[in-house]
């Protein structure tokens, strides 16, 4: 079966006012791109179906995100959770790298967009994706939604945890069961190591949480269910397939913590004497406490099960 088989697609011109404007839409998700301009995606349409294979391969990796992190490993469905209920849509906007400075953003606040034909008050979730993405060869689109995934859960935002999960998410769709994973000399970590580790973004998977995945890791393998056996079936419009194998190490652990973090910022939140989740409280170093406690939590009980 073929991706464009289990997709339901929709293309249409997004504003009378700018005619190089499309939206590309499969259920509840929409990509917004330009054909012309600034914000020009990569024309290239092998399968000749009017659709940029660009756009086509994101929404596709996008979708696939879903399925495999909510419904093959459990993960939160972003727009079933208390915060992003009130959304009827991911939106993804496709912008020119050199505006967005980055591959991806993600979003962590509801947005309203007031797109053409809208309902007035309409909500949406989503992120940005640089025109310079090609899906087929770069996770950007998959790790965005795990952001959302993150955001829908907790209000932690600290960086360390932010980036270092979303970096380890990549390898559910990618190649390997995970990315490189340093040596952890001891556990609990140090003061000393866990300020370390506060200090960075991206890295911090290499240095934490592959590491504890990989010593979590129960299970190697995506389990069997009617929803990986719909990813199989995904394919890029070139033809390779969307999962690149069905290994994964760690996503129990990943699950349980992001599942604990949810409850613990209540906590925080009373403990801390916040008024709001301002962006200053999200990234409060006062946090960490709150996020050691958790990951500390999840791995004693999973080495006690054990």
């Amino acid at each position: 079966m073929k991706t464009v088989l289990i997709l339901v697609m929709a293309v249409s011109v997004a504003s009378a006012a700018d005619e190089s404007s499309r939206v590309l839409q499969a259920d509840d998700i929409r990509i917004h791109y330009h054909v012309s301009g600034e914000h020009a995606v990569m024309a290239a349409d092998a399968n000749g179906n009017g659709v940029p294979d660009q756009v086509e391969d994101i929404l596709t990796q996008t979708q696939a995100a879903r399925i495999v992190f909510v419904e093959v490993l459990g993960f939160p469905e972003p727009m079933k959770t208390e915060r992003f209920r009130t959304a009827s849509f991911i939106d993804i906007h496709l912008r020119s790298k050199e505006v967005l400075k980055m591959n991806g953003v993600a979003y962590d606040e509801l947005q309203r967009y007031r797109k053409p034909g809208d309902p007035e008050g309409t909500l949406s979730i989503g992120f940005s994706v640089a025109t310079s993405v090609k899906a087929p060869g770069n996770l950007t689109p998959a790790h965005e939604f795990f952001h959302l995934i993150q955001y829908s859960s907790t209000y932690f935002k600290n960086r360390w945890f932010l980036e270092g999960t979303a970096r380890w998410a990549e390898k559910a769709l990618g190649t390997g069961d995970l990315g490189p994973a340093r040596f952890l000399p001891s556990w609990p970590l140090s003061p000393e190591r866990k300020a370390e580790i506060e200090a960075m973004a991206y890295e911090a998977s290499e240095h934490l949480w592959n590491p504890l995945a990989k010593r979590m890791a129960d299970e190697l393998t995506l389990p069997e269910s009617p929803a990986l056996e719909r990813l199989r079936a995904m394919r890029y419009t070139d033809g390779s397939p969307v999962l690149k194998d069905e290994h994964l190490a760690g996503w129990r652990f990943i699950r349980e913590v992001i599942e604990g973090l949810g409850r613990s910022d209540d906590r925080a939140f009373d403990e801390q004497g916040y008024d709001r989740w301002s962006e200053e409280n999200q990234r409060s170093e006062k946090n960490h406490a709150y996020l050691w406690k958790v990951i500390e939590a999840v791995v004693d009980g999973n080495s006690a099960a054990n």
